[in-house]
């Protein structure tokens, strides 16, 4: 069962935009590196960004559509599809009988139902988002502080618009136990970049001043609460990024004997079978307690794959996934980011190991003032990583090496003792298992 479709509502057109607005951002910084550009010539044709979008998203497209399932030899029926039975869907009057069946239908933006007007009024999401054209929104607000709302906020803020992010808690990351460094690093960087943040803020009223039209941009009035005052705002577009609810409704679950939770998803079990209803998998955002990310669900679908088909019992829990923020520079995870976070999660104390790029070599020639570092957290007196935070130009590069090293329980000392490249900002991680190297180490004194 056929699910969303990441290359029009999710990382692939977001990625576009981040190019072009990076794009933008080493014309306007130039001649830090001796190249000097006039200030005309640093414009943005935001219809011509937009165009760019398209033609990227159709470029990449066909291995993710039908004509490419055909071709593996599997048949693929257009429509929507319904479970009948325990092993039975229909889809467009036909009915078919399966010895397997793999929910994969994706989730959606999670739009609060509690705010007065804004189910009337023409918010954005990452659904419609990619569909302005020719005019960039004078002002944006961004409801939530997550990945896409983050990475939108920077992109537009870029290209010219005044953003202003609205968080309900005190710092980024904050309600995840992320990194306070990184969450204070990247806020900075962003404000950097010209855009505002409203932290502890709560929207209260959304009023539709004007829909779209041929002419114009929609506009709209937001009342934000911040402590006991209160102020309207006014935008072009108000993007709302509050999270991913399951697709899980009017596709026949109940009488497929599937138990999922509404908005949460499917519930399933290790081998990523139902845990109601072995016959049926599920894979993606359509599933209740995994990671929303693209490479998970992949990962997932391997899973099945290799479970329903070929009989094997590849784990879910077995899957170390990273995540990524695609900002500039980028924000990444994986597993215990922080040591707040290991202390919400109830780990008890840990041991967290700190490369900067304050001293490394690539990332000083690429920038008068680098920014950014790596840090690694371990178990309390031991090399067992638990999972990382970096802050750095190509972090989501550098955070597969600590992801390989956690799932084949290479400790961090393994990690410093390997050759890096030299000059690269991946020594950053080298730098992090050279710490702890440096802290077993007997003293001279010792000798």
């Amino acid at each position: 069962m056929a699910g969303g479709d990441c290359l029009n509502v999710g990382c692939v057109p977001s990625k576009a935009l981040l190019s072009a607005a990076k794009a933008l951002r080493a014309v306007r910084n130039a001649s830090e590196y001796g190249v000097i550009i006039s200030e005309q010539d640093a414009q943005l044709d935001f219809s011509k960004v937009m165009k760019r979008l398209r033609q990227k998203r159709t470029q990449i497209s066909p291995a993710d559509g039908h004509e490419g399932t055909t071709n593996t030899g599997a048949h693929v029926y257009q429509g929507r599809g319904r479970f009948t039975s325990p092993n039975t869907i229909e889809v467009n009057g036909v009915t078919l009988k399966f010895k397997n069946a793999v929910v994969a239908t994706g989730g959606r933006p999670k739009i609060p139902s509690n705010i007065p007007g804004l189910q009337e009024a023409p918010y954005s999401t990452n659904e419609n988002l990619f569909n302005l054209d020719k005019q960039l929104p004078h002002r944006m607000l961004v409801l939530g502080s997550g990945v896409i709302a983050l990475e939108m906020a920077q992109c537009f803020a870029t290209f010219g618009s005044q953003v202003t992010v609205l968080q309900r808690s005190k710092r980024l990351f904050e309600s995840r136990g992320g990194d306070a460094e990184a969450a204070e690093l990247l806020q900075k960087v962003l404000e950097e970049d010209g855009v505002n943040f409203l932290s502890e803020s709560f929207v209260t009223l959304v009023e539709t001043v004007r829909h779209e039209s041929k002419d114009h941009l929609p506009l709209m009035k937001v009342t934000v609460k911040v402590g006991d005052e209160e102020q309207v705002l006014e935008c072009e577009c108000l993007l709302v990024a509050t999270g991913r609810a399951a697709n899980v409704e009017d596709i026949g679950l109940e009488e497929a004997n599937v138990k999922y939770e509404t908005g949460k998803g499917v519930e399933v079990n290790d081998l990523c079978q139902s845990v109601s209803n072995p016959q049926v998998y599920a894979v993606g955002d359509c599933v209740a307690g995994v990671p929303r990310l693209t490479h998970q669900s992949g990962e997932m679908a391997r899973i099945v794959v290799q479970n329903a088909i070929f009989g094997d019992s590849w784990k879910l829990s077995s899957l170390i996934t990273p995540a990524v923020m695609y900002t500039e520079p980028e924000y990444a995870t994986v597993g215990v980011a922080s040591a707040e976070m290991a202390k919400k999660e109830g780990l008890g104390e840990v041991d967290v190991y700190r490369g900067g790029l304050e001293h490394n070599d690539r990332a000083i020639l690429e920038s008068d003032n680098p920014k950014g570092f790596c840090k690694i957290v371990c178990k309390k007196g031991t090399a067992e990583i638990l999972g990382a935070t970096i802050v750095a130009p190509r972090a989501g590069e550098m955070i597969n090496e600590v992801t390989l090293a956690m799932k084949h329980k290479i400790g961090i000392d393994g990690i410093g003792r390997n050759i890096h490249a030299y000059p690269s900002t991946g020594e950053a991680v080298m730098g992090a298992g050279l710490q702890y190297i440096g802290k077993i180490l007997p003293s001279v004194k010792d000798q």
